[in-house]
């Protein structure tokens, strides 16, 4: 056995909620992620590598590969061509909780 062992994503997860100020970066970083993971998970599911979709949006694949590790804030551009070339759609959503107090707000 190793003696150095990896850390396990619940694990971390569950200690960094744990604090207020880990939940609520949590929270704040959380849309983020959960884009990123979409567009990754539909690559994958196209079976296209981070080069040929970095080629079918102009772009290079050291761009594509920090769009996905999440470290590079990409141009709303390059994000809308990343959305169209995986054939996704993109839509904005009110949250459901009482953020607003009870105001709609148009996108």
């Amino acid at each position: 056995m190793s003696k150095f062992e990896g850390t396990n994503l619940l694990d971390f997860k569950k200690e960094l909620l744990k604090n207020d100020k880990g939940r609520e970066e949590y929270e704040r970083l959380k849309p983020k992620y959960e884009l990123i993971h979409a567009l990754i998970e539909r690559r994958h599911q196209l079976r296209i590598s981070q080069d040929r979709l970095a080629r079918i949006t102009g772009t290079r694949q050291p761009a594509i590969s920090r769009l996905e590790r999440g470290d590079y804030n990409a141009t709303m551009g390059t994000f809308l061509k990343v959305v169209q070339a995986l054939n996704l759609d993109l839509q904005v959503l009110p949250k459901s909780s009482n953020t607003l107090k009870g105001k709609t707000a148009c996108v």
